[in-house]
C-alpha cells in the first residue's frame, strides 16, 4: 500500500502545485481514502491518520509561497478586541507546549499538542484564502458531498458484508479493539462502512447533510429539495448504524441554530427557516425506516434516545470537568497530553476519563487560565459575528444566509466537543472543522466590507481575486 500513498500523493501535490485551491479540493479525496487504505495494509498502522495533515502542511506552504496566505489579519475579523483575544490564545498554546515538553520531554507529544490547537486555526487561514467567491464555496461543499455521501452510505453494507470484506469492518477488529456499544439490553457492534470507525462515518455524515441543507439556498426547485430530503433520511439511517447517537443531535443543533439565526435576524426568515427546519427534520424519518427493517431495531431504540440523554450527558460533562480541575493542577498538564495518538507515543496520561469531555479535556491541558482565555476568544468571536449577522441581514441575504448557515455547523461541533472529544482528536476533521469556519470568516469580512462600503464586489465575488493566489 506504501507504493499507492506515494503515487496519490505525488498526484495531489502536482496539482496543488497548479493550483492550490483544487489542491485542497484533492486534500478530500485523500482524507477519504485514508482509512479504507489503513484498514487494508497488514497490521492497520494508525500513523495513516497524519496522512492528510502532512498533505495539507504542504499546500499551507504552497499557498504561502503565491502569496495568497501572509498575514492572521483575517482572524480578527476588523475588530481589535478579536485580535487581542487570539493574541492571549496564541500566547497561552506557545508557553503549554513548552509545559508539554519540559514536563513530559516528548517531542511527538508537543506535535500532537500544536496539531489539536492549531490545525483548525491554519485551516481556517488557508480557507479565508480559498473562498474568493460562493462558487469556491459552493464547490467545495458539493464536492465533499459527492465524494462523502456515498461513502457514508456503505455503513448500510458493515453489518452483511463485513466478514467478507474487510475493508467494511471497524479498524479495532485488527488488533481485537473493536467498539462494542452496550445499550438497549445488548451488545451492539458500532458500523463504520469504508471508515475506520462509527464516529468517524456518523461525523462525515452529519457535516454532509450540513451541506446539502446550506446548497438548498443555491437550488430551491422541488426536485431539488426531495433529493436532499431523501439523502438527509439515508444519512440519519447511516449514523444510527453506527451507533453514534451524537451526530443525530449534532444535525438537530445545527437545524435549530440555522433556523433561529434566519428567523431572528433575516428578512422574511419564518418561511424560510420553516424550509429548512424541514429538510433537517426530515431525517428522522429514517428512525421509521429503520424499525421495520430486520436486526435494526436496537439500532432504532438507541438512537430515539439521544434527545432524552442529553441531560445525562451534560451532566456527566459537568462531573468530568470538576474531575478534570482537580487533575490539571490547575495550570494544566501541557498541550496534547489527553489526545488519542498519545498512547502511540507512550504516554499514559494522568488524566483518566475526565479528559473525555471536551470542557475536561481544555482543563486538564491548559489549566484554568487556559479555560478562561478559551472562553472569552469564543466570547468576543460570538459577539463580533452576531453583531455582522446583524448588518448582513440588511444588506446581502445570500452572504447573511451562507454566515448563519457556517456559523450554526460550527456550534453544532461545539455542542459535540463539549461532552465527547475522541472524534475531534482527527487532523482530518480538524481541517475540516477549520476550513468551514474560514468560510465564515471570509464571508463576514466581506460583508463589513460592503457595509462600511470599502470595497464595491460584482455578484458572486467574495473578495477580491489575486492573479498571483
Amino acid at each position: 500500500m506504501i507504493y499507492v500513498v506515494v503515487l496519490v500523493s505525488v498526484i495531489v501535490l502536482l496539482v496543488a502545485l497548479h493550483n492550490w485551491r483544487q489542491g485542497i479540493l484533492a486534500l478530500l479525496v485523500i482524507g477519504l481514502i485514508q482509512d479504507p487504505i489503513r484498514k487494508l495494509t497488514p497490521g492497520a498502522p494508525a500513523s495513516f491518520i497524519l496522512w492528510s495533515a502532512a498533505i495539507f502542511g504542504a499546500i499551507i506552504i504552497i499557498a504561502w509561497l503565491n502569496r495568497a496566505i501572509t498575514n492572521t489579519r483575517p482572524l480578527n475579523l476588523g475588530s481589535p478586541e478579536v485580535g487581542s483575544a487570539w493574541m492571549l490564545f496564541f500566547i497561552l498554546i506557545v508557553l503549554q507546549v513548552f509545559n508539554t515538553f519540559f514536563r513530559w520531554g516528548s517531542p511527538p507529544l508537543v506535535i500532537l499538542g500544536l496539531m489539536f490547537y492549531l490545525a483548525p486555526v491554519l485551516a481556517l487561514l488557508v480557507s479565508t484564502a480559498y473562498a474568493n467567491s460562493f462558487r469556491q464555496v459552493d464547490r467545495f461543499m458539493k464536492f465533499y458531498v459527492w465524494i462523502m455521501v456515498p461513502a457514508v452510505l456503505t455503513v448500510y453494507l458493515s453489518p452483511a458484508y463485513s466478514d467478507a470484506w474487510p475493508v467494511l469492518r471497524d479498524v479495532g477488529t485488527f488488533s481485537g479493539q473493536a467498539l462494542i456499544i452496550y445499550d438497549v439490553g445488548k451488545a451492539l457492534m458500532s458500523h463504520p462502512g469504508i471508515f475506520r470507525v462509527g464516529e468517524m462515518a456518523a461525523w462525515h455524515g452529519a457535516m454532509a447533510a450540513c451541506f446539502l441543507i446550506i446548497l438548498t439556498h443555491k437550488h430551491p426547485s422541488t426536485m431539488f429539495k426531495v433529493l436532499v430530503a431523501t439523502l438527509i433520511v439515508l444519512i440519519v439511517g447511516a449514523i444510527v448504524l453506527t451507533g453514534r447517537r451524537k451526530m443525530i443531535m449534532a444535525l438537530s443543533v445545527f437545524v435549530v441554530a440555522q433556523w433561529g439565526l434566519i428567523a431572528f435576524y433575516g428578512k422574511g426568515g419564518g418561511r424560510k427557516a420553516l424550509g429548512v427546519m424541514f429538510l433537517g427534520l426530515v431525517g428522522s424519518l429514517a428512525f421509521v425506516l429503520l424499525d421495520e427493517a430486520e436486526g435494526s431495531s436496537e439500532y432504532f431504540q438507541r438512537g430515539t434516545t439521544v434527545f432524552g440523554d442529553v441531560g445525562e450527558r451534560l451532566l456527566l460533562s459537568y462531573d468530568l470537568m470538576m474531575a478534570a480541575f482537580h487533575r490539571s493542577q490547575w495550570i494544566g498538564l501541557g498541550a496534547g497530553v489527553t489526545s488519542q495518538g498519545a498512547r502511540f507515543v507512550g504516554m499514559a496520561s494522568d488524566a483518566g476519563g475526565a479528559a473525555e469531555a471536551g470542557t475536561g479535556k481544555i482543563l486538564v491541558e491548559l489549566g484554568l487560565p487556559g479555560m478562561l482565555i478559551c472562553l472569552w476568544l469564543m466570547f468576543v468571536l460570538a459577539r463580533r459575528l452576531l453583531t455582522i449577522f446583524r448588518q448582513l441581514a440588511q444588506s446581502d441575504e445570500t452572504l447573511f444566509y451562507y454566515a448563519v448557515s457556517f456559523f450554526a455547523m460550527i456550534v453544532a461541533n461545539v455542542m459535540t466537543f463539549v461532552v465527547a472529544t475522541q472524534i475531534y482528536s482527527d487532523p482530518f476533521v480538524l481541517i475540516v472543522l477549520g476550513m468551514i469556519a474560514g468560510f465564515l470568516f471570509a464571508i463576514c469580512r466581506v460583508g463589513t466590507m460592503k457595509v462600511s462600503r470599502v470595497v464595491e464586489l460584482s455578484p458572486g465575488v467574495l473578495m477580491p481575486v489575486n492573479r498571483r493566489t
